[in-house]
This record gives structure tokens, sequence and C-alpha cells, in this order.
């Protein structure tokens, strides 16, 4: 039997004042407890009004401040996408740029599920903003335009792609990011990277900045403050600028400062963090060990045993073995102790392998999470306050594929410590496109192999992932 239902209104819950309605609506939205039903209420009046396929004959300006329907912002992603493919950098809604169209929307209701779109975007309209990019001559130049405004570049890049690979139906974007790859790497990367390899063989390049090799000696040797070094593994300059910004946001921060270093060559873990240490000698044996001191420092005892030959009262700690200590165990590690590496290995370990590399860029987010959270902690727990972030090296990355003009073959292995980007060996490799530097020049001694590597952005055909 079917039963009906009767449904009765009262007069007196029915406004026929449109500002009333508006009031109620926008109170509902608003809500924490009954925006969820606001949702259902749009999605419900959107689609017997077809409101996507009317609001679609508006002009985008009307829609600016519209913040009713999702479909709003499905229009308006569509008409900045347009904008930004056809590298029209002056567009504008009611005098809002781009950017400024993209951090609005974001702020009102239905911003936060599209938040990566429109973030994506912003990052895309940063780097087709840079087309027709110039790098400056001579290297003290060339670091200080990247400082400035280089770095905002790969910054970018990274953004976009970590916004692109949130979104699911990225298909849209496709055109947006061959653009983006085509003026990253065509513009900026094949402008940047000629005149930063030709500068470095300058003779005078290695002594523009302080180098990595003096970091202890000029950091930590005559510091009387409990110092914790937080070495994280390939975090490029620009991480290290956001995690700057970051650090001047958070009221704990109170002074923090940034500072650039010139690190090694060849630019990898064992050599970086080998320059890190406190040091007489640093040096890469015949059979390409790199040796502290005479030490081979490839592990965490053999790190710190080096340390504490330099400062007793010194200890090295992984960072994922902080995290499960208590707050006694860690007032153990801290106690007595003038300095304290902590190495973190969030991006390296993804970067390395091939299967992982994509995910670098997220990586570089984990990475910054993780340090600000160590501060916080050691500074509550382990009564710590002083504290210096730095890498052992950094990186390049490029989404694109690499095809086999991107690829100098003809390298024979043998007798050579080879990677993607650098040769060592005891002679310079020969060929169209690479340049080397004497060994010795960078480890300050009197090695006499060579460091070679590609002048521009190309990679050596050797073996091993990585490519990107």
């Amino acid at each position: 039997m079917v039963k009906p239902k009767l449904i009765c209104y009262n007069e007196s819950t029915i406004s026929y004042k449109s500002g009333s309605s508006i009031s109620f609506l926008d109170g509902m939205r608003n809500s924490v407890l009954y925006r969820e039903r606001y949702d259902g209420l749009s999605d419900h009046v959107a689609a017997g009004l077809k409101a996507g396929q009317a609001l679609g004959n508006y002009p985008p300006e009307e829609l600016l401040s519209c913040d009713t329907f999702r479909a709003v912002d499905g229009i308006l992603i569509k008409w900045l996408t347009e904008r930004l493919l056809a590298e029209d950098m002056g567009a504008q809604l009611n005098g809002f740029a781009i950017p400024d169209i993209c951090e609005n929307r974001i702020k009102m209701h239905f911003g936060g599920e599209n938040k990566s779109a429109y973030l994506l975007l912003e990052n895309a309209h940063a780097l087709i903003s840079a087309a027709n990019y110039h790098c400056p001559d001579g290297f003290q130049a060339i670091v200080r335009q990247y400082q400035d405004t280089g770095c905002r570049l790969d910054q970018a890049y990274r953004k976009f792609y970590l916004y692109y690979d949130q979104i699911e139906d990225s298909e849209r974007f496709e055109p947006l990011r061959e653009l983006v790859e085509n003026i990253y790497t065509n513009e900026y990367l094949a402008q940047q990277l000629p005149k930063w390899n030709a500068a470095l063989t300058d003779p005078d390049s290695l002594e523009i900045l302080p180098l990595q090799r003096n970091f202890y000696a000029r950091n930590l040797k005559r510091s009387d403050v409990r110092t914790v070094v937080i070495i994280s593994d390939a975090m490029r300059y620009e991480v290290g600028q956001e995690l700057f910004t970051r650090m001047q946001d958070d009221p704990k921060c109170t002074s923090a400062q940034l500072d650039v270093l010139l690190g090694v060559l060849p630019s990898y873990t064992q050599l970086g963090m080998a320059a890190l240490l406190p040091h007489h000698t640093l040096e890469m044996t015949d059979d390409f060990r790199v040796l502290t001191d005479g030490i081979l420092g490839d592990d965490l005892a053999a790190r710190q045993k080096i340390m504490q030959g330099h400062c007793p009262e010194s200890a090295c700690v992984q960072l994922d073995d902080l995290k499960a200590m208590k707050v006694a165990e860690l007032r153990e590690v801290f106690t007595g102790k003038q300095v304290v590496y902590v190495y973190q290995n969030q991006i390296d370990a993804h970067g390395d392998e091939p299967r992982t590399e994509d995910e670098v860029f997220t990586a570089c987010e984990q990475a910054m999470d993780e340090i600000m959270w160590l501060i916080r902690r050691l500074a509550v727990s382990a009564n710590t306050i002083h504290f210096l972030v730095t890498a052992d090296h950094g990186f390049l990355y490029q989404r694109g594929k690499r095809t086999e003009s991107d690829k100098i073959a003809g390298v024979k292995e043998d007798n050579m410590f080879c990677g993607h980007q650098y040769i060592v060996a005891q002679t310079p490799v020969e060929g169209q496109g690479i340049q080397s530097i004497p060994m010795g020049r960078i480890l300050g001694n009197e090695d006499t192999k060579s460091v070679s590597f590609p002048f521009g952005n190309s990679v050596f055909k050797v073996r091993g992932g990585g490519q990107n």
C-alpha cells in the first residue's frame, strides 16, 4: 500500500525578501556545521536551472565575485588557462591580474576544492612571464640574479608540477604544461646553464662565494653556542629560500637569515657530506672514494668519528631516528653537546630512483615540513635555540622526458667515476658540449684528476637511471 506523505509549510518560515534569503544562504554557506548542506542545495539548484550552461554565456568579469555555484570556478579556470596559453600576461578582470584572481578565488567558498588548479595557474603565470629570459654575464652577476629572481623560476616550476600532480583531471591543463615545459627548458635553462657553467671555469669563480668545504670552519669552529646542523640531502637553493620564508612567518623563529655557499663538483652526496664535516684534508682517492682526514665517511658512525676528532662534544644522528624518540631520549642525545649534525634524506631518496623521481617535488614539501617540526620540537624538548640548515648538494630536474639528442654518448666508463651530470677521471673528457675543472681546485689540494660536466642541459649517456 502506498502511504501518502503530507508536507505542510508554515507561512511564517517563508521569506519573500531577497535580502533575507541571501543573508540566510550566506550564513549557511559560511557555517562549519551546514556548509555541506549548502553545497548539496547549490548543486540541486544548479542542475535544475542548468546553471553551468547559463553562466557560460556571462562575461567572466561578471562572475568574478560570484560564489554561489561550483560551475563558476570551472568557467574562470577555463578563461585563465586560455589567457595563459595565449601568453596574455596583462589580462585582467575588473582590474585584477591573473595571480590576484587566483589568490582571491582560493579564499572563496568553492575555492578550496579548486585550490590546486588556481595555484597551478598562478605558478604557470610566473613562468610564462619569464619568457625571453636573459641571463647576465660573469659569475658574480649570475649568482646575484639567481638569488634575487632566478630561483623564483625554479620554484615556480616545482610548484607548477606539485599542483599538477594533485589534480585528477589534469588533461585539461596538458597544453599549458607543454608551454611551461618549453619555456622552462628551452628559454630559461638553455640560457642560464651554459653561462653558469662557463663562468665556473673563470679563475676567480671559487673566490666570489663562501665555499661549502669551509662550512664548519666558517660557522662552527669558534662558536660557543650549542648548534644543531640540519643537513637535508639534495635541498637546492630555491627550496631553502622557501623554507626561509616559512621561518620568517613563524613566531618561534625570531631571527632567521638566508645565506649562500658554493657547493662542490661533482655534485653528489658522498662529496657534499664530506665537505660539510670539519677537516684538515679533503681528498678523492684514485679509486674515487672520498676521505675526510683520511677517513671514509660514508655512514653515520664514520661521520661522528670525524666530527669528534675536531669537537669531542659532538654527535651525528638521523632525523628519522629523532622522530621516534621520547623527550628523555632526545635530551640524552643533545645534553652536553656543542654541535649535533642531523641528517635528513627526504629529497634525494626520491630523486635518485627512476621510479620515484617524479615525486621529488612532493618530497621537497615533506622535507620543509619535517625541518620546521624538528626545530620546534628541539627548541622545546632539547633546550636548543641555534640551528643551521644546509644541504650537501642540490639538483636539476625537468619533467619532460630526455631525448637521444639530450644525451652525450660515446663515454667510456672504464677507470672513471660517472654520473649523468659529471665524470671524474685522470684526464678531462674531451668532446663537444663538455668542459672540465681540476679536482685540486675544487678540493683545495694537489689532486690531478678532473671533473667534466655538460656545458648546457645535456646529460652523459651512462649506466643508471634518474636522467630527469
